[in-house]
């Protein structure tokens, strides 16, 4: 529990001490703001933000990762714990207790089989505590879970910088247990093999989850307070000039990130909209027009949208570093492509480091979850 860590399969922690931080240090010296344009975990604008004297904007195009970055990124000054778990946490815990629902499930927290789960679906498809109990209680969280989470929420401190990091602390907590494997794409199925995990996670307390997290990120701040966007890396790009060092980690999966984590995208947004399990596949979503997307993650549109953003770089004159898996990727993309096509405008220079990395959906049975990866780290220059 603990380490100020989001549960978060791209995230670039390991890279930031092997190469990649000192990457950022040397082009920030010459830069006026650090952007980071696809912020994801918010791993990289926290470390920016802590180290370095510049600001930091951090943009993705989905609001959890706004609201992760915020939490560090947006202060100047360490946060008082103690005053919340006093002032927050506790009264959470205290107005879970008082639900209605609270006795009946508290029945469900050590599943024995299919049928307890079934049940407990069930409970949370009728009336209940709020958002994350309609939408995701019985499926990745206990009914027990989802009252706690939803009164957290609706408890949550008004005014910043507390509120962002409040809020940002449950994400983190639903991530670690959410009963999922590694993401929150599809929830563990009631199976004999699986229902370990599902007891597993229903046991955990987020409230207790959320309360290490803040106490972990509390001496974390910035040098400088940054800012957050939730819009699209091509249409923020054409607001930057020559003074902005851009980071960017694009991604990599022809496969939609917000399928991904749409269970803290709703506890970012506070509202879980319409979502249901498809008639066919054993998913937990919410409707597809719904869902962020990005031209990156289309296998018509990925090669388009990075010679987009490399024109628009170019033209503004910016530094940028670009992190990307050297070989082909599922969007068909690769680091080695990307840095062929910067060459036509940009000095480059790149560094190669290894790595595991997610396959976006492997459950360690019929695919493995992660593989051993060469990553590129493509620094980018304007030519004089």
């Amino acid at each position: 529990m603990g380490t100020g860590r989001v549960k978060y399969m791209g995230s670039k922690r390991v890279m930031l001490q092997n190469g990649f931080g000192s990457a950022i240090s040397s082009a920030a010296a010459e830069s006026e703001r650090i952007v980071d344009l696809m912020a994801g975990s918010g791993a990289v604008a926290w470390y920016a933000a802590q180290r370095f004297d510049q600001p930091v904007l951090a943009v993705d195009l989905q609001a959890y990762s706004a609201v992760l970055s915020a939490a560090v990124i947006s202060r100047t000054r360490g946060l008082n714990v103690g005053k919340l778990e006093r002032e927050w946490l506790e009264p959470a815990r205290q107005s879970a207790w008082r639900s209605s629902h609270w006795s009946v499930a508290e029945e469900f927290d050590l599943p024995a089989d299919r049928k307890a789960v079934e049940r407990a679906r069930a409970l949370c498809g009728g009336e209940g505590s709020g958002m994350i109990w309609s939408a995701y209680g019985g499926h990745y969280f206990s009914p027990r879970q989802a009252i706690q989470l939803d009164h957290a929420l609706t408890l949550l401190p008004a005014r910043e910088p507390d509120h962002s990091a409040c809020r940002a602390a449950l994400i983190a907590a639903a991530g670690y247990c959410a009963a999922a494997p590694g993401h929150t794409a599809q929830p563990f199925q009631p199976t004999s093999s699986a229902i370990p995990y599902i007891r597993d996670f229903w046991r955990r307390d987020p409230l207790a989850y959320a309360a290490s997290w803040l106490a972990d990120i509390s001496p974390r701040f910035a040098r400088r307070k940054g800012a957050t966007e939730v819009a699209d890396a091509l249409h923020v790009v054409e607001d930057l000039d020559a003074s902005d060092l851009v980071i960017i980690d694009p991604p990599y999966s022809d496969v939609q990130y917000s399928r991904f984590y749409h269970v803290l995208e709703a506890i970012a947004r506070a509202d879980g909209g319409i979502v249901s399990t498809p008639v066919t596949g054993v998913g937990r979503y919410p409707p597809f027009t719904a869902r962020p997307r990005s031209d990156f993650s289309l296998k018509s549109r990925s090669q388009d949208a990075i010679e987009d953003l490399l024109d628009a770089l170019a033209e503004r004159g910016c530094r940028a570093i670009i992190t990307f898996p050297a070989n082909r990727c599922s969007n068909g993309l690769s680091g080695t492509h990307i840095a062929r096509l910067a060459r036509r405008q940009f000095k480059v220079r790149t560094k190669t480091v290894k790595g595991r990395f997610s396959t976006l959906g492997g459950n360690n049975t019929t695919r493995a979850a992660r593989t051993t990866s060469a990553e590129l780290i493509i620094t980018l220059y304007p030519r004089d």
